[in-house]
């Protein structure tokens, strides 16, 4: 995998490969699971085969008695155990995704009902804290709107560089975008994010992302090649492909995936039945 960057011939096998197994219908991506805390074998190897493939797996359930204990047993069946300590991760290493009421969560956007756009999740976290893997759990969806999008980041990396091999090229330079270092009061949270937007991630051999389409905060290297490249990039997410996937969950169903490109539209909620999703990032790929 790591030469698909460097060696045309091992680039030509990868995207032979990639293009052969691509799922383009959200039907079939979808994995009805009988007990997400036991999967079946049969259960356990879809999901793993499609998210070999496609890097995600939509997975539907019946209603729960224990939402986040078999949620968290879900992922263990995945090897998803060392999880993000982020700010709002509830116990077992799950974070609530809902419309909140606090000033302070309500400063960033997954906590409130608007829009969020592209992004892969943690791109600003040090390599060291890297996401390879999250899942997404609808408990209980908004009334309307809050419709999940997203599109493989490897399909991402394939078109962009079947377009145009140096937009690929500029978008693996090593200073391609940065994060400012987060401060509160003075003090640091999180340190200066520098790094390229595709990469191989030393950890699995695996072509990986890291971006945001947030343009406040974010910086990229001070070069027309990437600046172009980067606009090139948001213009292919912007287009409908047959790689680019749209829906809204409703209760009970989920998203397993290798850290995808995803984004999610404005929803308007039922003041006494508020739009709720789980969700759990983790340092490792799904295995």
């Amino acid at each position: 995998m790591a030469n698909i960057i460097t060696s045309v011939d091992d680039y030509q096998f990868w995207r032979d490969q990639k293009l052969a197994n691509a799922a383009i219908h959200v039907e079939d991506c979808l994995i009805e699971v009988s007990d997400p805390e036991q999967l079946t074998q049969v259960e356990k190897n879809q999901i793993v085969t499609l998210c070999e493939r496609n890097n995600f797996a939509l997975f539907q359930t019946s209603p729960l008695q224990n939402y986040e204990t078999s949620l968290v047993k879900f992922n263990q069946q995945f090897g998803l155990q060392a999880f993000d300590q982020h700010l709002y991760v509830k116990d077992q290493g799950l974070a609530h995704i809902t419309q909140s009421s606090q000033k302070d969560q309500a400063e960033f956007i997954p906590y409130t009902n608007r829009a969020i756009g592209w992004h892969t999740d943690g791109y600003y976290n040090a390599v060291k804290n890297r996401i390879r893997a999250f899942s997404l759990f609808c408990v209980n969806p908004a009334q309307t709107g809050g419709e999940n999008n997203w599109i493989d980041h490897q399909m991402v990396y394939l078109l962009l560089r079947e377009q145009n091999p140096d937009v690929a090229k500029a978008l693996i330079h090593a200073k391609a975008m940065s994060i400012p270092a987060h401060t509160v009061d003075g003090k640091i949270r999180r340190e200066t994010s520098v790094g390229p937007i595709f990469f191989i991630d030393e950890l699995t051999n695996q072509l990986s992302m890291r971006y945001t389409q947030r343009k406040k905060n974010i910086e990229f290297y001070n070069s027309d090649e990437i600046k172009q490249a980067v606009e090139l990039l948001d213009q292919l997410l912007a287009d409908t492909t047959e790689y680019h996937f749209s829906h809204t969950m409703n209760a009970n169903q989920g998203l397993i995936c290798n850290n995808i490109l995803h984004k999610r539209t404005a929803f308007i909620e039922s003041p006494d039945s508020p739009r709720l999703m789980l969700r759990g990032r983790y340092f490792n790929k799904i295995q």
